[in-house]
């Protein structure tokens, strides 16, 4: 369900900028990198992970950088953000602890402009019951970044509950800033 609401997001959007963090092997940033040449948008995919893949085919428009989510700074500096084109997709997929999901909101809500989207993944953690294993996870951060955020993002029922109410594995997690 979900790539079918990426596929829409992108759509709608048309990023110029997709910033993942967590890349595992690569799949995820080289697909959004031909996703966006088959729309025809002519944007990049940057790709943060403490280990940097090395998948066998990556599109010229996609970039693969080591970094750690509680430090996002270190690898996106002023220099970097500032050269990155508009409007940015911005995907949360690292490790899904609560401390570093919060720091990847914490990092991006005052660069973000309004309009533009960042996915908080895997929130469905909660309801699969293991959350507890990474301090309350993705739900979590999310709740407490949106008790503070709530004049500057809000949740994009949209794309969250195109198939039902919360039905997709990124509960809450479609957040637009306003």
């Amino acid at each position: 369900m979900d790539m079918a609401l990426y596929t829409r997001l992108v759509w709608e959007v048309k990023p110029k900028t997709i910033i993942e963090i967590g890349s595992c092997a690569g799949g995820s940033a080289v697909w959004m990198g031909d996703m966006l040449k088959n729309y025809g948008i002519d944007g990049r995919v940057i790709s943060i992970d403490q280990a940097v893949p090395s998948p066998s085919y990556r599109p010229e428009n996609v970039s693969f950088l080591e970094g750690d989510s509680s430090e996002l700074g270190r690898t996106l500096t002023n220099d970097l953000i500032g050269s990155l084109a508009r409007p940015w997709l911005v995907i949360e997929d690292a490790g899904h602890h609560y401390g570093p999901t919060l720091d990847t909101l914490k990092f991006f809500a005052p660069l973000m402009e309004s309009g533009e989207y960042i996915i908080i993944e895997d929130g469905n953690m909660t309801e699969m019951g293991t959350d507890v294993r990474y301090n309350g996870g993705p739900a979590r951060a999310i709740k407490e970044f949106l008790e503070v955020q709530s004049d500057n993002f809000a949740i994009d029922a949209r794309y969250c509950d195109q198939y039902g109410r919360n039905v997709t594995g990124n509960p809450n997690g479609y957040l637009r800033k306003i």
